[in-house]
């Protein structure tokens, strides 16, 4: 790799700095005037009545989103099982009211790093939600879908060996949120896509981690007892075919409504093609890219409007669902996503979900703090993106096809405080996949910056 300086580049990393920070000391004395109000409040309440009385929930609620904002877990905690006892004393043992403030103690188990107790409790909100007498509506897909996440956090946090428990017990959940939504809603409902497309996402990771190998991916491609498992060739098509067929039911909602959605079967239609990229099908991935094209024309969208949708590359797979352009659009100008620097170079900015899963974005949002110009841990690399080219290489002892990958990776700055592997780290890079640029759907060369930033 090439070292070389670039104005650009030093530009782009002044615009990320942090501008000048208030007074540490100030933020901390109102942190804690703050807290020890409502302190004050909620014992001034408890005088009053009880500390049972239901009139304390809204006080404890908002005490325990504070204690957990300024990393007191462990007072969080103890305020977070008053509100459910609270819960449970005046409107039953399994009353859903519980289920927030349940799943904010297990975020406080994960925060401390206590897996043994966050999995135990994880067990018993898996039996909590999932009780016939539940009323499906939004709040309980909510609690679902939450602690689907909780779980996703708990891969990349939790120790090694319950990675595939937590892939597993994440799977499982949100397939029953699928399963409730569409026996509750109906099958052609427009909330079933964003849930559906979030069990994509999980599939994807899964395929991640079948690649890489350890017991993760043994744990995932086991399909019986007594140890029996898939090879990996196997699992990665399963789980292509798999992902087809969610897509074709996202597709399937829009298509079947008493006037069809046009714009959000193309936008169904783009996922659809992200999907061939990540598995390598270019072909596939060129035709589906046109046909959103098509269909956003049909829907009656301006060419010059769609252009500016897909006018950078992003990186897939996209975490984020939308069903219309304007939604779509709305991200492009976030500072996470891919920008401009100048003219004809996008940007993107990297952070590892975890030292387990370098190479990827995380899935949720669980301890990840909004983007910032990091003063070491990171590495600043150029590259270009051919389109929809597909390019084989040799990683690891076996054979890869690949389309939409980094290509002519070039190292321009870093600030690293340990040994790197530069090679690894370049393969690695050249394993992202990205939604190419589109003119008129037709995809586009582009030569981009990369900011790769480690996990905290």
């Amino acid at each position: 790799m090439r070292y070389y300086s670039s104005l650009t580049v030093i530009t782009f990393l002044a615009s990320l700095a942090a501008g000048s920070a208030n007074s540490q000391q100030s933020v901390l004395t109102e942190t804690e005037l703050e807290l020890a109000r409502i302190r004050g409040d909620i014992a001034q309440l408890e005088a009053g009545s009880s500390r049972l009385d239901r009139g304390m929930l809204e006080l404890l609620d908002q005490f325990s989103q504070q204690l957990m904002e300024t990393g007191r877990y462990s007072e969080a905690h103890q305020v977070l099982d008053q509100a459910v006892q609270i819960i449970r004393v005046n409107e039953g043992l399994y009353s859903p009211a519980q289920f927030p403030y349940v799943l904010r103690r297990i975020e406080t188990y994960g925060n401390q790093g206590d897996w043994r107790h966050a999995r135990e409790m994880m067990e018993h909100m898996d039996w909590l939600l999932i009780r016939g007498e539940n009323t499906i509506d939004t709040a309980l897909m909510d609690s679902i879908l939450n602690l689907v996440d909780i779980h996703l956090w708990g891969v990349a946090n939790d120790s090694i060996s319950m990675q595939s428990f937590h892939f597993r017990a994440a799977q499982r959940l949100n397939s029953i949120a699928i399963r409730a939504a569409t026996a509750a809603w109906g099958e052609d409902d427009q909330r079933l896509p964003a849930l559906i497309y979030k069990q994509l996402v999980q599939q994807y990771l899964q395929t991640v981690a079948v690649e890489v190998g350890g017991g993760t991916g043994i744990g995932l491609r086991r399909y019986s007892n007594s140890g029996l498992a898939r090879s990996r060739s196997d699992a990665r098509a399963g789980y292509y075919y798999s992902g087809l067929r969610l897509l074709s039911r996202i597709q399937r909602v829009y298509s079947d409504q008493p006037e069809p959605n046009s714009e959000g079967m193309a936008i169904a239609e783009v996922y659809l093609a992200d999907w061939h990229v990540l598995f390598g099908n270019s072909e596939a991935a060129t035709f589906s890219y046109a046909r959103s094209n098509t269909l956003l024309l049909e829907a009656g969208i301006e060419q010059r409007e769609i252009n500016r949708f897909f006018a950078h590359p992003k990186l897939i797979p996209a975490l984020d669902f939308v069903d219309s352009l304007d939604s779509g659009l709305e991200s492009i100008d976030d500072p996470i996503s891919s920008n401009s620097l100048e003219e004809g170079v996008s940007s993107f900015n990297f952070q590892q979900w975890s030292s387990q899963f370098p190479h990827y974005l995380a899935p949720v949002d669980f301890d990840v703090n909004q983007f910032s110009m990091p003063e070491e841990g990171f590495a600043m690399f150029t590259f270009s993106l051919t389109g929809l080219e597909e390019i084989g290489r040799w990683y690891r002892g076996r054979w890869k096809n690949e389309v939409s990958s980094p290509q002519n990776v070039e190292l321009v700055t870093q600030r690293f405080n340990q040994p790197m592997d530069w090679l690894e780290l370049e393969n690695a890079i050249q394993d992202f996949r990205f939604r190419p640029k589109l003119i008129d759907g037709v995809p586009q060369s582009v030569t981009a910056t990369l900011l790769y930033q480690l996990a905290n």
